[in-house]
Parts: C-alpha cells; sequence; structure tokens
C-alpha cells in the first residue's frame, strides 16, 4: 500500500517536479526559505555527538501530537542520543513542548525527491525512525529498507515493509514483529475533566446535552430538528462539519448559557474533553481517533453511524450501530439508567485501552533505550 499523495502534482512533500516547483515558488514568494530548504533535505540534527534517533510525523495534528509525545518519553529516558521530528504541517503549540528538550530539533520534513531523501539521510546518518501516525512516501520508504531500527507507530493500513516492531492501533492489522495492538492516541486523552462545564451551558436549567461529530451538515440539521421538536430546551454540539442551520460557534461563545433548541458548533476541539463530560450521549458519524478516545473517556452514552469500522471489535459492546440517533436519545431520557450503563462500559473499555497503550508506549521506549 503506497501513501495516498505519493503521484500526486499537488504534493508538497511528494517527488512530482512540477509539483515540488510550484511549491518552491510559493514559499519563496511567502518568504519562507526554510520550507524549501527542508524540502530538498537540507537539515541538520541539533548536537554534535550522539547517535539521531529520527520521528517522522505526518501533517494531521493528531500524528504531530503523538509523535512530540513519544519524542519527549524517548528524551526522558535516553539523554544522551540526538532526536530529529519532522512533520508536515506545523502546530506551534504543540511543538512548544519541546523547548526544554536538549539536542533535539523538529522542522518540516523533506519531499519524496530521491535526491531529497538521499540528501537527507546522508546528514541524519540515523541509527533508528520512528514512523509516527503516517505513511511513508515511496521513495522514503525504499529508502529505509534493510535499516535494523525501524519501528512503526499507529501507521495506517497494513504494514507491507519491514519493520523491528511494529504497533498497530487496529486489530484488523497484521505483521510480523507486532506488539500487542493499542491505541497510542488513548493515552493523550484527557480522562479526568473539570465538571463545571455542564454547569456553566446549563446554569438554573435542568436539560440533557448531546453531541453529534462528523455527519454531514445535512444530517446534522436534520437530527437538531427531531430533537429540539420533542426537547425543545436541550442543547446539541456539532463538531466536524458546521451545520447549515443557525448555529453558535464555541470561539464565540460568551460563556452563558445558551437559549434551550440552540446548536452549538465546536469550532475548536479543546472543548471536546468538556463536552464529552456533560454529554447525556454522543453519535460519531465518522471515526477519528483522537476524538473518539475522548468520547469513550468522557461518561456518555455512545453510538455510530452504520458500518463505521472500529480498531477492536470488543468495542461495539459500548459504541452499537445507530441509524435513527434521535430515537436512541429519546430512549435515554426517558431510561436514564440504560443510558447510564452504556456510558459506564465505555469508561471502562477505554480505561482498559490506556492501561494497555501505556504498557506498550513503555516497551517502545525501552526499546529505543537499548538501541
Amino acid at each position: 500500500m503506497s501513501h495516498p499523495a505519493a503521484n500526486s502534482w499537488s504534493d508538497p512533500f511528494g517527488s512530482n517536479r512540477l509539483g515540488l516547483w510550484l511549491a518552491d515558488r510559493r514559499d519563496r514568494k511567502a518568504g519562507l526559505l526554510h520550507r524549501v530548504a527542508a524540502r530538498w533535505g537540507w537539515l541538520k540534527p541539533m548536537g554534535e555527538r550522539g547517535k539521531v534517533v529520527w520521528l517522522i510525523a505526518g501533517a494531521e495534528r493528531d500524528s504531530v501530537r503523538l509523535a512530540v509525545e513519544l519524542l519527549r518519553a524517548i528524551r526522558a529516558r535516553r539523554l544522551d542520543i540526538r532526536l530529529v521530528l519532522t512533520y508536515e504541517h506545523e502546530y506551534p503549540e504543540l511543538l512548544a513542548l519541546l523547548d526544554d528538550c536538549d539536542k533535539t530539533g523538529w522542522g518540516y520534513a523533506p519531499c519524496d525527491h530521491p535526491k531529497a531523501i538521499a540528501r537527507v539521510l546522508e546528514r541524519f546518518e540515523p541509527y533508528g525512525v520512528v514512523l509516527v501516525d503516517t505513511r511513508p512516501r515511496p521513495n522514503l520508504l525504499a529508502a529505509l529498507a534493510g535499516r535494523a531500527h525501524l519501528l512503526a507507530v499507529n501507521v495506517p493500513g497494513q504494514i507491507d515493509f519491514a519493520c523491528e516492531r511494529v504497533y498497530a492501533s487496529n486489530e484488523s492489522a497484521s505483521a510480523i514483529h507486532q506488539a500487542p495492538v493499542a491505541d497510542m492516541h488513548a493515552i493523550l486523552t484527557e480522562a479526568q475533566v473539570d465538571p463545571n462545564f455542564k454547569s456553566l451551558v446549563n446554569g438554573n436549567t435542568e436539560r440533557h446535552l448531546w453531541w453529534l461529530h462528523g455527519a454531514s451538515p445535512g444530517v446534522a440539521d436534520e437530527l437538531a430538528q427531531a430533537l429540539f421538536a420533542h426537547a425543545p430546551q436541550d442543547i446539541l454540539f456539532v463538531s466536524g462539519e458546521r451545520p447549515h442551520a443557525a448555529v453558535i460557534a464555541m470561539s464565540s461563545w460568551n460563556r452563558e448559557p445558551p437559549a434551550g433548541g440552540s446548536v452549538l458548533w465546536v469550532d475548536d476541539n479543546k472543548w471536546l474533553p468538556g463536552i464529552a463530560a456533560a454529554v447525556t450521549a454522543a453519535h460519531l458519524a465518522r471515526f477519528d481517533a483522537a476524538v473518539f478516545w475522548q468520547a469513550m473517556a468522557g461518561g456518555a452514552a455512545l453510538s455510530r453511524a452504520p458500518g463505521m469500522t472500529l480498531p477492536k471489535a470488543a468495542l461495539a459492546e459500548a459504541v452499537p450501530e445507530m441509524a435513527d440517533i434521535a430515537a436512541l436519545w429519546f430512549s435515554y431520557r426517558d431510561a436514564p439508567i440504560a443510558a447510564r450503563n452504556k456510558a459506564d462500559t465505555a469508561r471502562r473499555l477505554f480505561w482498559q485501552e490506556r492501561r494497555l497503550a501505556e504498557s506498550v508506549s513503555r516497551e517502545l521506549v525501552e526499546r529505543v533505550f537499548e538501541w
């Protein structure tokens, strides 16, 4: 399985010469010469001594966040090595966590042109490489072939290349030298959340809060209409695409209890821990690992869209498929104990996954320590 953008001319990290020329041109016009240099492999690890371990993240926030936390864990265990993190999108608030890490450098990844890959490998001379939540492009993958110390962490799809150890997040993956399947995003989930968010939203009003994630705007609008026809004082949070109907964006919310029948659009995921802990139930129309585990940890009853695949079959006990979301939520209003039981199951399975992920993460860090 190749990288999904491997041959795209619009990919600034690919190997298509036209696409790379256009990306260079845009970056030079914007004064981002460091991105041009990184694209062509002109990178150098920090420090003068020590083996180099290269962590490769992708463009998604979750990928970079996981890579940052793994790097910090490795640094706490190994002080002598040099660490490098590359990524395809910059998240300054995450990278700020690396400011106190000595002999550690980070920046944009090289493109997949053979010359860029050869140059960066010559300059890094990495003793070990850790792929984090991203699939390497073809030329990088070919250049890494045969390396003794290559780890794959949460890499999507089947691992069809040789690795020293594979840390898969989905039990559908199968590979030689595979660790117990555990999603390390569960470690990053905020599991203990201040319960005051629910009081902030409700004020002195007794009502139910609900959460819909990843649905199309049309589905969100239909659900809001059905929900408020039966429960006009309730509140619906929607994360993902913005619904067509009138909404209150969380970034502009004035912290006053919204009127009954309001739809609050979650335009910043920082609100999700509080929302997950405050709602009666949540429905997931799309699987996003970080959102999924936050929902599991939050303490609400969960459901998922028909056909949505879970990383582990056992999780279906807590997240059943449901087409008629409104009907399920109405049943929870009438039978709160049933909702509570479903929520307790989700929390139990979350903590089970978290403990396993912590154990697997410790094994990974120990493996790097032994390098």
